[in-house]
């Protein structure tokens, strides 16, 4: 089983973290120089993940969109699998903020997200209930709400307290 991006990327961030906290502490310069450069790669190999993920996400669309209703339950259990990724990503999100502390613009993304995560569940349902005549409709529909999921949730990452 592959690790959550969300782990990966807690690891690296508490890695870069630690790494920090040591060249602050007062090591010697060349110490403080090394625990620099194993923070920056901490860091790049972090954003690498992230960037990776994304790419491996809209790939995945792009594996789906053509499929037709005679890959309903393939087109389904993709959409499924690619929202439990996302799930994993809003938990973290969510652990990091405090609502008695957000501010307004964070609490209105939040509660975006919160949203276009009903709606996209909606349209998926909707998708398992669409016939031959109506499954481009629905899949299109699915699509469309999975991009204001995206939207939304890159929207509250952006937005902090």
């Amino acid at each position: 089983m592959k690790p959550h991006l969300s782990n990966t990327t807690g690891t690296l961030a508490a890695l870069a973290l630690a790494l920090c906290a040591l060249l602050a502490s007062g090591c010697k310069e060349n110490k403080k120089e090394e625990i620099k450069t194993a923070a920056d790669k901490a860091v790049q190999a972090t954003q690498k993940a992230v960037d990776k993920a994304q790419v491996a996400m809209s790939n995945a669309w792009s594996d789906l969109k053509g499929y037709t209703i005679e890959k309903k339950a393939d087109f389904t259990a993709g959409a499924k699998a690619m929202s439990s990724k996302l799930d994993a990503q809003v938990s973290e999100l969510r652990a990091n903020y405090a609502e008695a502390k957000a501010s307004a613009r964070r609490k209105e993304a939040m509660e975006e997200l919160k949203n276009s995560r009903a709606h996209y569940e909606e349209k998926l349902a909707a998708l398992g209930r669409a016939t031959a005549d109506t499954w481009e409709a629905a899949k299109l529909d699915v699509i469309a709400a999975w991009d204001k999921v995206e939207a939304a949730f890159h929207k509250a990452k952006v937005e902090k307290e």
